[in-house]
């Protein structure tokens, strides 16, 4: 066993000596002789101290690598038996040895490399073995040059546990050392995946980021769009409400008037004797029924005036076109049209917002009327049918029997500003069109009507 200590504080690196000097000591001595030869020649330009240990019982090798500090070099040799007479084999003396060293252990045999030595520079026996293989396949095939002697070249070997144990730096090995039981970290296994990941996870991010960043404005645009469609239609809503302002005068006339006429003939029977008990509790029954008449027409019309944007429910679409027929009947009365409803019999649920509903459906009767207000009284007559489509949707279409869509606007009835008439906008159609499309929905003329105007409103399934 051989130390090498190097003064106290500085970082020493193991000798290398040259192979023929240690070959020719190897073939006339033994190896303790041939270090004792060879290594004081190969670090006598250096300052270490070299001590070779032997005669020494297994423990007594234990005791002195356990008391080593770390700027010492160990170099174990081949322990065959000891001072006590203990026979051990080389490779097994070694590892007990070492795994006591608390100086990095070298050694000169591949074999002691594995256990607890750091490492050393030596001949492989695999490279041996492949040497003794390809000289015995040349002389098979028949060469007859094949040189008797061939040397294989001793390789600096280190087992990275060993580096990790005594703390060792990597970069100091020679540039063709071989790493034994290496266990690369991650990111030396994977850098470049790991580098290309992080890469494309950046890329990804900064393209994210960006998309956000141009996608504010964009959300901003179409908030401030919505905002200002739901106000238009708002408008359009109240109105409409001042073009029917005398028809909902007149019907809101009319169960004020009986509960007026009502209320006069109770207190006329009651000044009566005797009471008519009877006929009273019969006219206060119909001055309910006129209040509630009247309270309806009231709350349809807070319903219509109110801007309702998010106030979406499920509302029964038949039922809702009755709401609206009710509450138009008398400017329909005045205008002289008839209104036919064919509605499903089943229940027809949707999603929507009451307000608006009926403020398409408003917009569309009107436009009917309108289309057949030059043509005979008897002819006025508009059709408005619910149907449930094979495919769930509901569908709803008012017809007219009036002389259909002019040349001016048959090619796009909802653009807006499209109108026939002199005193309208044409703004009815297009915003109606915006608010079923709000809803889902679609809102279409019927090319295939056979006479006057069919317009079809489809709402989507719950």
């Amino acid at each position: 066993m051989i130390e090498l200590s190097g003064p106290s504080g500085r970082r020493q690196q193991a000798p290398v000596t040259h192979d023929h000097q240690l070959r020719k000591s190897r073939a006339s001595t033994g190896p303790g002789v041939m270090w004792k030869t060879v290594l004081p020649c190969a670090v006598m330009a250096s300052s270490m101290a070299i001590d070779f240990v032997s005669g020494l019982t297994l423990e007594g090798f234990q005791e002195v690598a356990a008391g080593l500090g770390r700027d010492t070099i160990l170099i174990i040799l081949t322990i065959y038996e000891d001072a006590a007479g203990l026979q051990f084999t080389p490779l097994n003396a070694a590892q007990l040895i070492a795994e006591r060293s608390r100086a990095p252990s070298w050694a000169v045999y591949d074999t002691f490399i594995g256990g607890c030595v750091v490492g050393g520079e030596v001949q492989r026996f695999r490279d041996v073995g492949a040497a003794m293989a390809e000289q015995a396949l040349r002389l098979v095939e028949g060469d007859v040059e094949v040189a008797p002697m061939r040397e294989v070249p001793a390789r600096p070997v280190v087992d990275w546990r060993q580096l990790q144990r005594f703390g060792l730096d990597r970069d100091l090995l020679p540039a063709n050392a071989v790493l034994e039981v290496y266990n690369p970290s991650a990111w030396e296994r994977y850098r470049l995946q790991i580098l290309l990941a992080v890469a494309v996870i950046l890329l990804q991010s900064a393209t994210i980021a960006a998309l956000v960043i141009q996608d504010r404005p964009r959300r901003s645009a179409q908030r401030e769009v919505a905002a200002r469609r739901a106000e238009l239609a708002h408008v359009s809503r109240i109105a409409q409400l001042g073009e029917l302002s005398g028809a909902l005068a007149h019907e809101l006339n009319q169960p004020l008037t009986s509960i007026l006429a009502n209320a006069e003939t109770g207190s006329q029977l009651i000044a009566r004797e005797p009471v008519d008990l009877e006929e009273i509790a019969a006219i206060l029954a119909d001055i309910a029924e006129d209040d509630r008449r009247a309270a309806v027409i009231i709350v349809e019309l807070r319903r219509l005036m109110s801007k309702g944007e998010t106030d979406f429910a499920i509302l029964d679409l038949n039922r809702t076109v009755d709401a609206t027929v009710r509450l138009i009947r008398s400017e329909l009365l005045m205008r002289e049209v008839t209104v036919e409803q064919r509605l499903a019999r089943v229940e027809m649920p949707v999603r929507a917002s009451r307000p608006q509903l009926k403020q398409v459906l408003l917009n569309l009767l009107l436009s009917a009327a309108d289309a057949m207000a030059e043509q005979p009284t008897q002819t006025r007559r508009v059709t408005i049918a619910t149907m449930l489509r094979d495919d769930g949707w509901r569908e709803l279409s008012v017809h007219d029997q009036g002389p259909g869509l002019s040349e001016a606007v048959a090619a796009d009835p909802f653009r807006p500003f499209a109108t026939t008439k002199t005193t309208g906008l044409g703004l009815g159609l297009s915003i109606c069109r915006t608010i079923v499309q709000a809803h889902g929905g679609t809102l279409e003329f019927d090319e295939t009507a056979d006479n006057g105007a069919r317009v079809v409103l489809a709402l989507p399934p719950l």
